[in-house]
C-alpha cells in the first residue's frame, strides 16, 4: 500500500467522528432555521465533503514526499483535537441542542477563547489537510468553496447567538475572532 493510499484512506474516515458527534442533529434542527439558512445547513456538509472526496482521491493517486504528507496529518490531527476540544466544552458528545436554545453555558474560555467559531475552524483545517498533501491546484476552488459555506455558516450562528445572548455575546465578539484565531 502506498503512502498516498494510507494518508487518503485516513483522512477520510477521520472525518466520521466530526459529523457523528455534531452538537446538533440537523434533520431536527432544520424547521428552526430560516429558509436561507436551511439551504447553506444542507449546502455546507455536500461542500465539505465533495472539497475532501476530490482531496482524497488525489492524495491517493499520489505518492507525496514525506515533509507535505507529515504537515497535512499533523494538521488533520490538530483539527480533530481542537474540534474535540471545543465540542466537548459545548457538552458531552451524546448530547444535541436545537438552535433556538441557547448554549447551556456561554464559554469564552478554552478553544471558545482562542474563536468564536471553534468547531467552524476544525474543520476548516480539517478540509485543508489533505489539500496539503495533494498539492493540486483545483484544490484551492475546492477549499475556498468551503470557507466561503463555514463563513456563512458562522455568520448566521452568530446572529442568533446575538438574538439569544444580547449585549454579554457582542462584548465577546469585540475580544474574540470569528473564525481564524487572532486574525479573523
Amino acid at each position: 500500500m502506498t503512502l498516498g493510499l494510507v494518508l487518503a484512506f485516513g483522512l477520510a474516515l477521520g472525518w466520521i467522528p466530526l459529523y457523528v458527534f455534531r452538537a446538533e442533529v440537523t434533520q431536527d434542527a432544520l424547521r428552526y432555521y430560516s429558509a436561507v439558512e436551511r439551504r447553506w445547513v444542507r449546502r455546507t456538509p455536500i461542500l465539505v465533503a465533495a472539497h475532501v472526496t476530490l482531496a482524497c482521491i488525489l492524495v491517493s493517486r499520489s505518492e507525496p514526499p514525506l515533509w507535505r504528507a507529515t504537515i497535512g496529518a499533523g494538521l488533520f490531527v490538530t483539527a480533530t483535537a481542537f474540534w474535540f476540544w471545543a465540542r466537548l466544552q459545548i457538552g458531552p458528545l451524546r448530547a444535541k441542542r436545537l438552535p433556538i436554545e441557547p448554549p447551556r453555558r456561554f464559554r469564552r474560555d478554552g478553544a471558545f477563547g482562542i474563536v468564536r467559531n471553534p468547531l467552524y475552524f476544525g474543520y476548516l483545517l480539517a478540509a485543508a489537510a489533505p489539500a496539503v498533501v495533494a498539492a493540486q491546484p483545483v484544490l484551492l476552488v475546492t477549499f475556498a468553496a468551503c470557507c466561503v459555506a463555514l463563513t456563512v455558516r458562522a455568520e448566521q450562528e452568530e446572529r442568533r447567538l446575538h438574538a439569544q445572548l444580547g449585549p454579554v455575546y457582542a462584548e465577546y465578539c469585540r475580544t474574540v475572532k470569528r473564525l481564524i484565531p487572532f486574525v479573523w
